[in-house]
């Protein structure tokens, strides 16, 4: 049943297989919150926040905690190496606090160390073993190279701790997936919403599966979806897939329009609306035209955008333009088979 769970395309009637999103381990630090400590010194008027640490830096050098607060506003500002440098000048001044190597972690992550980003939620774990944060994303973290039993060992601590986790559960929910076990990722997924009705993604996963039996009720999750994050793009895309496969097509254009509205860069969505005028309502101008969108947006081995480009100029009847898009499908991709068909069928003709 696991397989339910899963967005696939096939070759010829879509081109992306619908990517989820597993969360990036990262916890965003509030950009908004000038550090407050208690340093004993004179507060720096005038001074931005980054100018008044340094201010204060230079008046105690060794304190460990002004160190830590600038590197989380250079965090917060993307500046990863200004950040990972601060947090080791912190962490050389005092390595007790499970909060510096929590940041590390983080820090780790972003510049793709996986194992010591874990290395450092260990010992962030065995400094303070009742710091939910650390818990929760060592169990994401475990759950991203999918060793589901490590990851259950730390969620299930998390609950312990705070029964009502909402990330604990749908981190669960994604662990479930990975095992095929649809009943309890389902369950999690749920559980998650009800103690987080704001649950973006346990919304986009339960609609996803709904999505995958033909099921109306996916309409409402990716609804909710989008009620929670407005401007998702995932979530519509979603949304008009399970639409097209219903064979609502009025729905689909529309929400692929939506899309188009928001990112009028998302190739995805113009081929996705060449294929439903192609195949649904049989407007071949209309799905030649829309193709040829995807092919100007979307990546330069758009070779499927070019073949069905093809097919809907031949069925428009305009076979010159047809052998010219199988051959520019196959001049990406000598071996897509469908591509060479068509063009021996076109050349057949002549």
């Amino acid at each position: 049943m696991f397989g339910l769970f899963n967005l696939c395309l096939n070759a010829m009637k879509k081109r992306i297989v619908f990517l989820l999103c597993l969360a990036a381990l990262v916890v965003a630090c509030d950009q908004n919150k000038t550090p407050k400590i208690d340093t004993g010194a004179e507060p720096t008027a005038g001074l931005n926040p980054i100018d008044s640490i340094n201010a204060i830096i230079k008046e105690q050098p060794n304190n460990p905690d002004l160190y830590f607060e600038r590197a989380k506003f250079h965090y917060g500002n993307k500046d990863v190496p200004s950040s990972l440098s601060d947090v080791g000048r912190a962490l050389s001044l005092d390595s007790s606090k499970a909060a510096y190597y929590l940041l590390l972690a983080d820090l780790k992550l972003i510049s793709k160390q996986s194992r010591e980003s874990k290395d450092a939620l260990l010992k962030a774990n065995k400094l303070d073993p009742n710091n939910i944060d650390v818990l929760l994303k060592l169990g994401e973290l475990y759950m991203v190279v999918q060793d589901a039993d490590a990851s259950f060992i730390y969620l299930n601590q998390a609950l312990k701790l705070d029964v009502h986790s909402a990330r604990a559960y749908q981190l669960k929910g994604f662990n479930y997936k990975f095992l095929r076990d649809t009943l309890n990722a389902l369950s999690s997924f749920q559980t998650a919403i009800e103690q987080d009705p704001n649950d973006y993604d346990s919304y986009l996963q339960i609609g996803l599966f709904y999505a995958n039996i033909n099921d109306p009720l996916a309409e409402d999750y990716f609804n909710n979806a989008i009620k929670v994050k407005p401007q998702s793009l995932e979530a519509r895309y979603a949304k008009g897939l399970h639409y097209q496969e219903m064979d609502k097509t009025r729905k689909a254009l529309d929400t692929y329009n939506e899309i188009i509205d928001l990112n009028p860069n998302y190739f995805n969505a113009y081929y996705n609306r060449g294929f439903v005028y192609l195949t649904q309502l049989e407007k071949f101008d209309s799905a030649a035209y829309e193709f040829q969108r995807a092919i100007d947006f979307g990546p330069q081995d758009y070779f499927e955008a070019h073949y069905n480009k093809g097919i809907a100029l031949e069925m428009n009847k305009e076979f010159a333009k047809a052998t010219e898009a199988f051959r520019a499908s196959l001049k990406i991709n000598p071996q897509y088979d469908l591509a060479a068909k068509g063009l021996e069928r076109l050349l057949d003709k002549k």
